[in-house]
């Protein structure tokens, strides 16, 4: 994940990985994932700063308030779920 910084702003590349997140999120509703298991599904390869970056777009997210965080569990929130229905995405 950190090799494609490089061709991208970071505010641009920010806004991707929390893309690639909600995205995920959303296609495993209701077979909620936990931080680590939604970490180990999206680091390209293991380091630290993919952690941190993918831990730094969930804590974006849950702000947002388009998903919450019940213990270790990661959820999309209601209307970011029905959003994705009416919308047909993933």
């Amino acid at each position: 994940m950190t090799d494609k910084i490089p061709s991208l702003l970071p505010a641009e590349w920010a806004l991707q990985l929390e893309n690639a997140l909600l995205a995920e999120i959303i296609t495993q509703d209701p077979n909620h994932l936990t931080q680590d298991e939604l970490i180990l599904q999206m680091e390209d390869r293991p380091s630290g700063a993919d952690r941190i970056a993918i831990l730094d777009a969930l804590q974006e997210l849950n702000r947002s308030g388009v998903i919450r965080v019940n213990g270790e569990v990661v959820e999309a929130t209601f209307p970011v779920l029905r959003t994705a229905e009416i919308f047909e995405l993933p």
